[in-house]
């Protein structure tokens, strides 16, 4: 026997409105469903109600606004297309942009087939999207984020971001981590991508499950599947016991995978038939498994180049990619040195129980003008270095131990000719443990044309016996 469930008609909708005018109502958080389709909306009613949640319907723009006069919902479920087309999303875009001053969470819903559009969204505000047909774990779970996403987030202290750099990053972090999409992180070796990796998850909704990393470079070839899926016991010879793999293991968190471009070609395959599928299966096992995962990837090979001579997959690539994001290099964050240098003297002090001391200016000057070939993790080790040996009340020139045959090779295009001058004279008053005589003789000019520079560049702190 069929049970015909009841739609809400014009009286029961106002009604709804009117008692929604909170975003909860007996702690059931309210969620707006925007769509001009009669079936996709009575369909996410009955799901979402399922869930605990209040349900609110408008078929279109107009009503849309309407009922955001009146309530303040705690998301918004917003489709692409009404009833001008089909396909364009105008009428969805321009409907987000009226809901963005109200900071409610957007979620779009678009069919596969419209995923750049869905990504035009996200540039434009919204916070997340779901395809068409939608996967009722995967939607419940994207919804349930977003709504926790208005709570604090934990705080990450070694995440240093005061650079105009770094700033414009943050601002895409933090429109981008809410969401569910699949990031690629892009930068060199030692930019701290596996950082950045944590400070997404951090201020994702699945901060309260697992971060797990896999460094896809370390990974032989033999485990690929039990690492990645797990297994039973029994699976294979060496198989004594059950295992998780690291999609288990990340359930309703985040999987980070490390050097992504090593993954060798012949294994893309399967990894690609997870991501397009949603499901593994665990070797040994006869029923496969749902993923829950928040996928980001990370690499610093060019992985255009790699797709061009066949090295990976350009199915994988667009599978990981909803969003790319490129990490700066050090040199190009060079206002965040210093408070990088002070994180890790905190740091280095703590560990190896040393006085916690300053940076002198010369000392600051020396370390911001280094190119920084190795990026964070090269300053790193500099700064637990000069912890290490330093013995008196601030950390001086004496104690930075950089590898100037590195930082010679390194190009330095972007810096003017007054830059080039200071950044040589730091250089030549290092080599001569900063002795003016000798440092003057080095660089061809008087002791006091040298006093006069040191002057001018505001290089203090320095010993000035010869």
């Amino acid at each position: 026997m069929l049970i015909l469930c009841v739609r809400l008609e014009s009286n029961k909708f106002k009604e709804l409105a009117a008692n929604a005018a909170n975003t909860t109502i007996m702690n059931q958080p309210t969620i707006l469903v925007v769509d001009d389709d009669d079936d996709i909306r009575f369909a996410l009613t009955l799901l979402l109600e399922q869930a605990g949640y209040r349900v609110v319907e408008a078929d279109g723009p107009v009503q849309c606004m309407q009922l955001l006069s009146r309530l303040t919902p705690a998301l918004v479920l917003l489709d692409m297309n009404f009833t001008r087309d089909t396909t364009s999303g105008k009428e969805g875009l321009a409907l987000l942009a009226q809901i963005n001053p109200l900071n409610i969470p957007v979620i779009l819903m678009t069919a596969w087939a419209n995923i750049e559009l869905a990504v035009t969204g996200l540039q434009n505000g919204a916070k997340d999207f779901i395809e068409k047909p939608w996967r009722k774990e995967k939607l419940l779970s994207q919804i349930a984020n977003h709504i926790k996403s208005v709570t604090a987030k934990p705080v990450d202290t070694s995440w240093i971001a005061q650079s105009s750099a770094m700033q414009s990053l943050e601002t895409l972090i933090k429109q981008l981590a809410p969401t569910d999409a699949n990031l690629l992180i892009l930068g060199e070796n030692g930019t701290g991508k596996s950082q950045l990796a944590k400070r997404i998850h951090l201020l994702s909704g699945r901060c309260e499950a697992p971060l797990i990393s896999l460094n896809m470079g370390a990974l032989a070839e033999s485990l690929f599947e039990s690492e990645l899926f797990g297994h039973h016991k029994g699976a294979f010879t060496d198989a004594k016991q059950d295992r998780l793999g690291a999609f288990s293991r990340a359930k309703n968190g985040t999987l980070f995978m490390d050097e992504i471009g090593t993954l060798p070609f012949h294994l893309q395959p399967k990894l690609l038939q997870v991501l397009e599928t949603g499901e593994f299966t665990p070797l040994g096992a006869n029923a496969s498994e749902n993923i829950n995962v928040r996928l980001i990837a990370a690499t610093n090979q060019d992985l255009a180049s790699a797709i061009t001579n066949g090295q990976f997959r350009q199915d994988l690539y667009y599978r990981l990619n909803t969003f790319v994001i490129r990490l700066p290099a050090l040199r190009e964050r060079k206002d965040d040195i210093s408070a990088l240098c002070e994180h890790f003297i905190n740091q280095f002090a703590a560990k190896y129980n040393k006085p916690i001391l300053p940076l002198s200016a010369s000392a600051r000057e020396l370390l911001k003008n280094h190119p920084w070939p190795g990026n964070i993790r090269e300053l790193s080790h500099v700064i637990e270095r000069a912890v290490l040996i330093c013995n008196g009340e601030a950390i001086e020139i004496s104690h930075i131990m950089l590898d100037y045959q590195t930082t010679q090779s390194q190009s330095i295009p972007a810096l003017t000719l007054e830059e080039l001058e200071k950044q040589r004279i730091v250089e030549v008053l290092q080599q001569h443990n900063q002795q003016i005589t000798a440092a003057a003789k080095s660089l061809g000019i008087s002791r006091n044309a040298l006093y006069r520079r040191m002057e001018k560049y505001q290089l203090e702190g320095l010993d000035e016996s010869f």
